[in-house]
């Protein structure tokens, strides 16, 4: 069966372009960046530490962690991507075996690892997203049980510290 063939020019009148996307690299840098393998930037103890100094800072000034939180979300990926894969050295090597005249023809890709678990995705309207694994999702767990059990313990000695007593009670009575 032979299809028609449709001009370039027909499919802009009927609002439909073949345009050629290329795949770009994701940002690996960054608090919103993917994450990806990188060494250890402190010892086991010392990102105990920063996780409590920040989880007091945090505190200090109203906040408990978030997305929109830079200081916050810096040390937490930093703590994590201790355990990634190496996603950018994965995305890196795809890129680079896929032929160039596929590229922009990808309608979704997964990237996996040696083991065969996805590790990342991409899609041409999503872009880039990183599929956690079990050792990322385990270390961001114990991040936040150690930002959080710091959290709650500053939040639980300040309201020690304003309950009113009967006496200054009957004060403003």
């Amino acid at each position: 069966m032979r299809f028609p063939t449709i001009s370039s020019d027909t499919l802009k009148l009927l609002g439909v372009e073949n345009k050629l996307t290329p795949i770009s690299m994701p940002s690996f840098s960054g608090i919103n960046a993917m994450p990806t393998k990188s060494a250890p930037a402190m010892s086991e103890e010392k990102y105990k530490e920063a996780i409590i100094a920040q989880a007091k800072k945090d505190f200090e000034n109203g906040k408990c962690g978030g997305h929109k939180n830079p200081s916050y979300m810096t040390l937490k990926n930093s703590f994590v991507s201790v355990v990634s894969p190496d996603r950018k050295g994965s995305i890196s090597q795809m890129l680079r075996q896929l032929p160039f005249m596929q590229r922009g023809n990808m309608s979704y890709l997964e990237i996996k690892d040696a083991r065969g678990n996805i590790t990342s995705t991409y899609s041409p309207h999503n872009g880039w997203h990183a599929i956690g694994t079990r050792e990322e999702q385990r270390r961001e767990s114990e991040f936040d049980a150690i930002y959080i059990e710091t959290w709650r313990a500053l939040k639980a000695e300040a309201q020690q510290q304003v309950k009113p007593t009967s006496s200054s009670i009957d004060t403003f009575i």
